[in-house]
């Protein structure tokens, strides 16, 4: 398609614009269609002047609901025109198709409003199944009733809120008007979409590490770095056996309500900047997160390390807390990493036996505890288990407990406590960035009222991984379309 005169910097007539237009975007656009879309919008352009309380934002609103059926018009010629374009054979095996039906109706819902499409319809003897060709070549889904970019939209917010938040904002923002179960469904298929490709991607026999593709044909090395992995773990509820209960209750099963979602994510140490005494930001990192188990997740981390230069690493550093299951993963995947125990966690066991001691958040307490994070902090973790020990018998049932429970826990992790050496290669001593993580996760999947199944919060967990880790392209293609002709 030429430019349009209109776009090419000139500045003619309207009317010889309204000609132009229409015959570039024949037979999709009849002229009768420009003149009814050029009245109707000088009749609210004109509204808009005789009230001179209603700013820039009507002015908008007006124009953008005026083109909405212009648009609509476009998009469902532009769509007819690729349909008919599209070979009657298998488009999975190219194979011919028999027993065809031509012109079999759908209505797709579009950005712009519900479009028609007709299209052929056949049978493939080797694949054994009857398609639509037109169907795939314009990322139609099975069953689905969503245009590509509705199918993004419903992905996106459903991510993001309940579906009964989410419907309104699609009305308001977007203009669209589909039902929450419609926007709870094609989330879902996304989402199922999404689970299918990162299964391909963590099942890949070989990665490129990004800092090998970079310097691919150069024979300069790449610059060392150390990589940062963080791994937790947070519950979600989750309601198994529906309808079930009561009777299970009576038969004395156990009801579980309660699940880990697995989560993880990994960085380069230069991608963590300060700016003077300001927290620490991580500026570029990739994200996991499954209900699927620990080893599922391992795999998936696996495949972002590699994706950020793991094969390439000087030194991997891996912090969490004093999970065992954290460290078992992690020496089963990360052999040679260097382990470090979340600081917080480690000052965490002190305070509970200080709050045993003098009371909880008194001045006794932290009196108290203080010189013993200090010694912490500069990895004399030997003298505080030593201090605890010697303490033990004067202390209470409740603060002999707490103290025994601190000496076992230092002297499982006490080769994880090197806190000096971190200061001094300028590393992170906390797993802040994973807890964060955790956290901003758990705001969408544990509101109030929220149960889930294993497939539902699987499938929007991965939606989510996928929008954090910049590869939302992936599942919508005509984004990165959209951008290479927007440069």
């Amino acid at each position: 398609m030429t430019p349009l005169p209109i776009l090419a910097g000139s500045r003619p007539p309207l009317a010889d614009t309204l000609k132009a237009i229409s015959s570039e975007l024949q037979p999709w656009i009849l002229p009768e269609d420009l003149a009814h879309w050029r009245k109707d919008l000088d009749n609210r352009l004109q509204r808009v002047q005789q009230h001179p309380e209603q700013g820039l934002g009507y002015i908008e609103e007006q124009v953008r609901q005026s083109t909405l059926e212009l648009q609509r018009k476009i998009v469902q010629g532009a769509m007819q025109a690729k349909a008919d374009a599209v070979d009657e054979c298998c488009p999975h095996c190219q194979s011919p198709l028999i027993d065809k039906k031509r012109r079999v109706p759908k209505t797709i819902h579009s950005y712009c409003g519900p479009v028609r499409l007709s299209r052929t319809h056949g049978w493939c003897k080797q694949c054994e199944q009857w398609v639509f060709p037109a169907d795939v070549a314009l990322g139609l889904l099975d069953n689905s009733t969503a245009s590509p970019l509705v199918q993004e939209m419903c992905a996106l917010l459903v991510a993001k809120m309940p579906c009964e938040q989410a419907e309104p904002v699609a009305s308001r923002v977007a203009g669209l008007q589909l039902s929450r179960s419609t926007m709870a469904r094609e989330a879902q298929r996304q989402g199922e979409r999404a689970m299918d490709l990162r299964q391909e991607q963590s099942s890949a026999l070989a990665v490129v590490p990004s800092c090998v593709a970079a310097t691919a044909g150069q024979d300069q090395r790449p610059k060392p770095f150390t990589l940062v992995i963080q791994i937790d773990a947070w519950h979600i509820r989750e309601r198994d056996h529906w309808g079930q209960t009561q009777a299970r209750e009576k038969a004395d099963e156990k009801i579980e309500r309660w699940h880990w979602v697995y989560t993880a994510t990994c960085f380069r140490l230069e991608q963590r900047v300060r700016k003077g005494k300001r927290r620490a930001v991580i500026i570029e990192r990739s994200y996991i997160a499954t209900r699927q188990g620990i080893e599922p997740m391992m795999k998936q981390l696996h495949t972002e390390a590699m994706r950020r230069g793991l094969a390439q690493a000087q030194r991997v550093l891996v912090i969490a807390d004093g999970a065992v299951w954290i460290w078992n993963a992690v020496e089963d995947r990360f052999s040679e990493a260097v382990q470090r125990l979340d600081l917080f966690h480690a000052n965490a066991y002190l305070w509970a036996v200080a709050n045993q001691i003098h009371g909880a958040g008194t001045p006794a307490a932290r009196q108290w505890v203080k010189p013993l994070l200090k010694q912490v902090r500069r990895d004399k973790v030997a003298q505080v288990i030593s201090t605890l020990e010697e303490l033990k018998p004067r202390l209470s049932q409740a603060a002999a407990e707490a103290a025994t429970k601190t000496i076992e826990y230092y002297r499982s992790n006490e080769k994880r406590m090197k806190y000096v050496a971190a200061d001094k290669r300028g590393e992170p001593v906390g797993s802040g960035a994973i807890e964060s993580t955790c956290r901003q996760m758990q705001c969408r999947m544990k509101r109030c009222g929220q149960f889930w199944s294993t497939s539902g919060d699987e499938a929007l967990l991965c939606l989510e991984v996928f929008w954090r880790n910049d590869r939302w392209d992936l599942l919508f293609p005509h984004l990165s379309i959209t951008s290479v002709r927007g440069n």
